[in-house]
């Protein structure tokens, strides 16, 4: 309907710098992850299997890895807050629907990654003092952080498979399918890049003065990107769909330089044949072309759903536009509408059914099959009628309205008094005797219902709607000859227009006679 509408669709700089940005961003923030990630692993690894082989010497050395863990944790999550945005804004229609349908898991990331972050800290202070205080606390920690990624790696898995969508609302998760094959397989790869990352980064840092420490480390690093290879074979297979020549060329390039890595690192290779120089240049290769394969991915599959979003909004904004000026004076209504007034209550409740001038043709009355009542017809009591909208009319589409308060129903009443005159005398038709036969009729058959005096009987009680009580309820002349001779739909008011004119005439006078207050 104008600029602002979707706003969520509209991107405030071109795709090409957000890609760059969403690059650049995401790619810092994955790095930080996958040395915090890797860090929290094998130390629990190092700690669980110095603990194993019988050796309850101090653990100074993975106690020392361990709390690195603060530093690469503060900036995986202030360096993830970029990325995040961008791809809000980017591909809002898929980050918002995956993210909904992931509800509960999304939501569990924040507490996930303060359990996470406390207890791997604990464990960190405890690996000394307390080995089974820091087992519970490094298990447990270390679970809840792999948590997250799985949950980040199944939205992103989802935000990719748009088709999907309808069939994982209906379902959740479900093991089958292409789908949980991807997330898995996705899910492990981001796992074994983070020992891959971890390994290295601590190769570098945390064995300088702990030589010995660097053999255990290349092992674990060739052993993490073998596996990198290996999980990475089916996982191109899950993505066979969106492979295109620039994806394959990323593709080729990781997988060259990780081969190159692990010729490096070959048991039977020189300890310096895994040095820093190799390791500086082969790590970024593998970082960086993967990283752009996956993007060249996401980008191929989520630009032109965003485009086809914003093509939707530009349809629908045209076929809007000619309601554009009528809808904004409403709007502009609204907002200076005052809520708790009798017209604003007859219009948002009592109009969609009895209608504007109160006939009983409102815009729902159609589907009614008890007729909405002719308001402007009604001569009552305004008690009755308070009793009527407290306690609506059983059997019939009239509800109770006791969502409004005592007050608010008080100027609701006020509006029925000045729009119909509902609460006025009773109108008296022309002065005349009425006839035997409408007196008979009404005693041998009106009064089941109605009672002789006009009260409800114990009978008609019973019915669903129940009839009025003529003694607080009336009808105009009119509308009470009308409703004899036609009889009320939905209800056990039958016709009677077999009967002469002139007995309905006197049925419709006697029955305005009993009301006798005000």
């Amino acid at each position: 309907m104008s600029q602002w509408t979707d706003l969520f669709l509209s991107l405030p700089l071109p795709a090409s710098w957000l890609h760059g940005l969403l690059f650049v961003t995401f790619g810092l923030h994955l790095l930080f992850v996958l040395l915090m990630l890797g860090t929290a692993l094998l130390g629990l690894l190092f700690f669980l299997q110095k603990r194993l082989a019988g050796d309850a010497g101090p653990q100074l050395w993975n106690k020392r890895m361990v709390h690195t863990h603060l530093g690469l944790k503060s900036l995986a999550v202030v360096l993830g807050v970029a990325p995040l945005l961008i791809i809000q804004v980017r591909y809002s229609q898929a980050f918002f629907t995956t993210t909904a349908l992931f509800s509960y898991a999304w939501l569990a990331v924040i507490p996930l990654l303060i359990v996470a972050f406390l207890l791997i800290d604990a464990f960190g202070h405890k690996i000394s003092a307390s080995p089974w205080l820091a087992f519970v606390c490094g298990v447990l920690g270390v679970g809840a952080l792999l948590t997250v990624p799985a949950i980040f790696t199944g939205v992103l898995s989802l935000m990719e498979r748009q088709d999907f969508w309808a069939r994982f609302a209906a379902r959740g998760f479900a093991p089958d399918g292409v789908f949980a094959p991807h997330w898995l397989l996705r899910y492990l790869h981001i796992l074994g890049a983070a020992l891959v990352f971890g390994a290295a980064f601590h190769l570098f840092f945390s064995a300088r003065e702990h030589p010995e420490k660097a053999a255990k480390l290349r092992t674990w690093l060739f052993g993490a990107t073998l596996a990198q290879v290996v999980i990475g074979i089916p996982l191109v297979f899950s993505v066979a769909s969106g492979l295109d020549w620039p994806v394959l060329g990323a593709v080729t390039v990781g997988v060259a330089a990780a081969m190159l890595m692990l010729l490096s690192l070959r048991p039977a290779a020189a300890p310096l044949a895994a040095g820093p120089g190799s390791l500086l240049v082969l790590l970024p290769v593998i970082f960086v072309s993967m990283l752009l394969a996956r993007q060249f991915l996401q980008d191929r599959v989520l630009a032109p759903a965003h485009a086809q979003a914003v093509a939707a909004r530009e349809a629908r904004s045209k076929a809007y536009a000619p309601f554009r000026k009528e809808a904004l004076a409403a709007f502009a209504a609204k907002l200076n509408t005052v809520y708790d007034n009798g017209e604003t209550i007859y219009v948002g409740a009592c109009q969609p059914c009895h209608g504007k001038a109160g006939h009983g043709d409102g815009p729902t009355a159609a589907r009614l099959v008890v007729p909405a009542e002719d308001l402007a017809a009604i001569r009552a009591n305004r008690d009755y009628i308070y009793g009527i909208l407290t306690a609506g009319t059983p059997g019939s589409a009239m509800p109770y309205f006791r969502l409004f308060d005592r007050e608010k129903l008080e100027k609701l009443l006020d509006t029925l008094s000045t729009r119909f005159s509902m609460f006025d005398a009773t109108p008296k038709p022309a002065h005349h005797p009425v006839g035997s036969e409408a007196m008979q009729v009404w005693n041998k058959t009106c009064s089941v219902c109605h009672g002789a005096d006009g009260g409800i009987t114990p009978f008609g009680r019973t019915l669903l709607p129940a009839p009025p009580d003529l003694r607080r309820y009336a009808l105009t002349p009119e509308r009470a000859l009308g409703v004899i001779t036609d009889g009320y739909p939905g209800t056990v008011m039958q016709p009677y227009r077999v009967l002469p004119a002139a007995t309905l005439q006197d049925l419709a006078t006697i029955s305005n006679t009993f009301r006798t207050a005000h």
